[in-house]
């Protein structure tokens, strides 16, 4: 009984080897057969990843360091609240709008945007200052808010008190110790004018709530007053 036991695991096996060899015999002879597609496949695959390499450390990488280089001075003048001169640049530098333009692939070119837009917002230029604020990608979300709330400004500045409140919003939707309490009371700002009271109170009664360390928490104390009033 044993001996025949031990001759099926042996037949199992042999017919194992046998499926495993037909099996490398037909690898074999697919890869013999498609050789050449093979081989130049992977050279395109090969040759991509090398053109990426390159185009990244020749051509972005340096690019990039450029376009930094080149906002810092821009940068510094619009600190100084010299917004048409950080906008424009002179003969020493180039500014945000020439910087969009040459390196607007760049994260100092996506950034130059954000400062484009603020600088216009600053000269009074609201529409234009939108194009450009809207056009800007950030993923840090405090900056992300801050513009987002700028453009909001903008909006109001306009008289557009219902578009203010639907940036204003966006701006306060997650919790900022910062930026929330800031565009939270020009929100209520907005609801009031548009007589929606109800709404401007909620707004404040959970700003005053979440942030009662805010730099303008008696501000917002004295304008839920107002609001409930």
């Amino acid at each position: 009984m044993a001996k025949k036991k031990k001759e099926v695991v042996e037949e199992v096996r042999v017919e194992q080897f046998e499926s495993l060899d037909n099996a490398l015999n037909e690898s074999g002879q697919f890869i013999e057969k498609h050789q050449k597609p093979i081989l130049i496949g992977v050279g395109v695959i090969f040759a991509i990843v090398i053109a990426i390499f390159c185009i990244k450390a020749y051509y972005l990488d340096p690019r990039e360091q450029e376009a930094n280089e080149s906002i810092y001075k821009a940068e510094q003048w619009f600190a100084r609240d010299s917004f048409s001169l950080a906008l424009n640049g002179n003969d020493d530098f180039i500014g945000f709008l020439d910087i969009i333009d040459e390196f607007g692939s760049t994260d100092a070119g996506n950034l130059a945007k954000a400062y484009a837009g603020l600088c216009y917002k600053n000269l009074g230029d609201k529409e234009t200052a939108v194009s450009y604020l809207e056009d800007f990608d950030a993923d840090d979300k405090m900056v992300s808010k801050a513009v987002v709330g700028a453009i909001g400004d903008c909006y109001w500045d306009m008289n557009d008190a219902k578009k203010a409140t639907s940036y204003y919003e966006k701006a306060i939707s997650e919790e900022n110790g910062v930026i929330a309490p800031i565009f939270g009371k020009r929100l209520a700002t907005a609801y009031l004018s548009l007589g929606e009271k109800e709404k401007a109170v909620k707004v404040l009664e959970n700003l005053v709530k979440t942030y009662p360390s805010a730099s303008n928490i008696q501000e917002l104390k004295k304008l839920l007053q107002i609001a409930k009033n």
